[in-house]
């Protein structure tokens, strides 16, 4: 799972396991994802809208096996499924 949000919204709750790169910084730090291109990446954001626009991205740098969480992280949480809430490590 790659959250794209802001680091604001990811210190407030996020899906456990996921790895964070905002969508600002995901042209910049593709080389972290080359050795995800051949696996399944679940992409998520706040409501799908910029998760999309990282999908798009990446299928243009020849990743196959990309899906955006339908409704983002919002629904995720609305479902009642549990998130992590803090910083991420560095």
């Amino acid at each position: 799972v790659l959250d794209v949000r802001e680091t604001g919204e990811w210190s407030s709750g996020h899906i456990n396991g996921a790895r964070h790169i905002t969508l600002g910084q995901l042209d910049k730090r593709l080389s972290e994802l080359e050795k995800f291109k051949e696996k399944p990446i679940i992409f998520c954001c706040a409501s799908g809208m910029r998760s999309n626009k990282a999908c798009a991205e990446l299928k243009k740098q020849g990743f196959a096996k990309l899906y955006n969480l339908a409704g983002g992280v919002d629904a995720w949480v609305g479902a009642g499924y549990p998130v992590k809430k803090g910083a991420r490590k560095k």
